[in-house]
């Protein structure tokens, strides 16, 4: 069996470059077995491929060189266990926040795709929406376009600080008092729909929209006032009493700023 592999035998074997193994060892991480003191030419052991093995795992999963380095020269294998340990739980907690964003993404794939195939628009229909869980902030009568785009940015900031994922959907709760009666919508607050598999936060108060039967009306945002007068009017002719819950939420239909004309609202309501 060959005793000694040279550097670029090394990187070769161990899929890894030659100025990776210079850095490894100017850290201390990994010295060389044997350098020549006439060429300094550095060569390696079969038995260091296994340390290239642990640093190539760390590196996966963002764990600290220095702390691996400190491991491997602490020279106890309880030690080295203790961090392989702790790196798989590190592993394993990113393996269900990555899983929680791949169901958080598919829902915000399905919210696209449902306003992508939406048809009409200023229809009433019905629709059976599951629970969401959201996040709010209150507005005031007299905020401006440009307080409730900062108060939502505010909402994204928490979402971030708080590692909760955003599930797609942003809207407003509208208060139905003033919507039946005043006949003009009145946003009590702004939410953001959120994921989480244990809605469990003690920073931050999650809220529910109940989850049943809704009515419904698309619009563009061109034509908010002549739609929400008609799903007004209809409820009333046909006495169809609210649960108490309605939203607005923007639908995916557009890219644009979310002033323009052309952007796709749904109004909700709880029946």
């Amino acid at each position: 069996m060959k005793k000694y592999f040279s550097i670029g035998e090394t990187a070769k074997i161990n899929n890894v470059s030659i100025q990776a193994l210079r850095l490894y060892d100017r850290m201390g991480l990994l010295k060389p077995a044997y350098v020549d003191p006439k060429s300094n030419y550095r060569y390696y052991t079969i038995d260091q491929f296994i340390y290239l093995d642990l640093i190539r795992y760390s590196k996966y999963i963002g764990a600290p060189l220095k702390e691996l380095n400190d491991v491997l020269h602490n020279k106890d294998v309880l030690t080295l266990l203790s961090f392989i340990k702790n790196q798989q739980q590190i592993v394993e907690k990113e393996i269900i926040r990555l899983e929680n964003i791949s169901k958080a993404i598919g829902k915000i794939e399905k919210k696209i795709k449902y306003a992508v195939e939406l048809k009409e628009t200023n229809k009433i229909y019905f629709r059976e929406i599951e629970k969401r869980f959201t996040v709010n902030t209150i507005l005031n009568k007299k905020d401006e376009d440009s307080d409730i785009e900062i108060k939502l940015r505010r909402l994204d900031r928490i979402l971030e600080e708080n590692e909760i994922i955003f599930e797609g959907e942003t809207g407003y709760f509208i208060d139905l008092d003033i919507f039946f009666n005043e006949e003009y919508i009145c946003y009590k607050s702004i939410y953001s729909t959120v994921y989480m598999k244990d809605i469990e936060n003690n920073k931050v108060e999650i809220k529910e929209i109940a989850a049943g039967k809704f009515i419904c009306i698309a619009y563009l945002n061109k034509d908010r006032e002549s739609a929400v007068d008609k799903l007004r009017k209809y409820m009333k002719e046909n006495n169809i009493i609210p649960r108490g819950m309605g939203v607005e939420t923007q639908l995916f239909n557009t890219l644009e700023s979310w002033q323009n004309e052309d952007l796709l609202y749904e109004l909700q309501i709880l029946i």
